[in-house]
């Protein structure tokens, strides 16, 4: 039996002693000691649903394309999880993924790469890539692949001590670049400096800022819906329906993340089926809300993945600026 107290430790009402819930904000009339039990109890209910709405929930969410969306449209919203909320736990649970996978010195081994096949590269010359020039290359990059992953170690070091050194001016420090093939013009100097003293920051600031850019991503999506479907729905509809599309697609590229690095072998067939997943499942979704037939629906689709490729493109390159020139 709980202890019950004679205020609300919540608001400050006074409270009767047969009184279970405080009539003012809500709370439940009970002393300040809270078990661990109740403790994960009250989480999962209160912050990720984990009862039986989540239950039922998932199975229309996973294999019954559109039906969520087209509930809540109906006015069913207390039946299922609300889609914001739906969208924050997949969001969060795809987010979290790759930031397990994702290594830190990603930028710094992806361009320590591409300093060793630079030097491959340099290291001989082909008059012309024919077959037999081709095979020369590869066998000469594999003799010399060991000691140029050597020397790349050190360029890369080198390209980080010249960002650092002071006694270089711009002019100097971009003509050293210069050297090396890493110089990109149209970018000032100290942006190149500061990308190379903080590679490993870069590669936090974009997984960080990503979650936010496909937040704000969303009303663009539901516009473009908006636009193909306007006669359908309205514009809020459509918004609901991108944040359930949205929450499965990090659903399953979460799971695809997951198995990859469980079975990296296996990599470039979990990426192909999880993308057909994802695209069958936004087809159906299009299909069943707004009752168009097949061929309406299959031009729509692609019209769809069309501009919103290319808004994410340019969504996500300006993105990655945006976090380097902040780090």
């Amino acid at each position: 039996m709980k202890n019950k107290t004679t205020n609300c430790l919540n608001c400050g009402e006074q409270l009767d002693s047969n009184e279970n819930f405080c009539p003012n904000c809500g709370q439940e009339n009970s002393d300040k000691k809270l078990p661990l039990g109740a403790f994960l109890k009250d989480f999962f209910s209160n912050y990720l649903s984990f009862d039986t709405i989540l239950f039922k929930t998932l199975t229309p969410f996973i294999f019954r394309p559109g039906k969520l969306t087209k509930a809540f449209n109906e006015g069913k919203r207390r039946r299922y999880i609300n889609p914001i909320r739906l969208y924050l736990i997949f969001s969060l649970f795809y987010f979290f993924m790759i930031s397990l996978t994702v290594p830190k010195n990603l930028i710094d081994s992806g361009l320590r790469s591409y300093v060793n096949k630079k030097a491959v590269l340099d290291s001989f010359k082909v008059e012309s890539l024919d077959s037999a020039g081709v095979q020369q290359l590869i066998k000469k990059a594999e003799q010399n692949k060991v000691a140029n992953q050597e020397d790349s170690l050190n360029k890369w070091g080198t390209l980080k001590y010249w960002a650092g050194d002071e006694t270089l001016n711009d002019e100097e420090f971009e003509a050293k670049l210069d050297k090396v093939g890493g110089n990109i013009e149209g970018i000032p100097a100290k942006y190149k400096r500061s990308f190379l003293l903080n590679s490993s920051m870069f590669t936090y600031q974009a997984i960080r800022n990503l979650p936010l850019m496909m937040f704000f991503f969303l009303p663009i999506f539901a516009f473009i819906l908006y636009l193909l479907f306007m006669k359908k729905r309205y514009y809020m509809e459509h918004l609901i329906h991108g944040l359930h599309l949205h929450a499965f697609a990090y659903f399953i590229y979460g799971l695809a993340i997951l198995l990859i690095s469980i079975f990296a072998t296996a990599e470039d067939w979990i990426i192909f089926l999880s993308f057909i997943w994802v695209s069958l499942y936004t087809l159906f979704s299009i299909k069943r809300l707004y009752q168009n037939n097949w061929t309406k629906s299959i031009f729509k689709f692609i019209t769809l993945g069309f501009f919103y490729f290319i808004l994410l493109a340019f969504g996500l390159l300006f993105e990655l600026i945006i976090s380097f020139i902040t780090i």
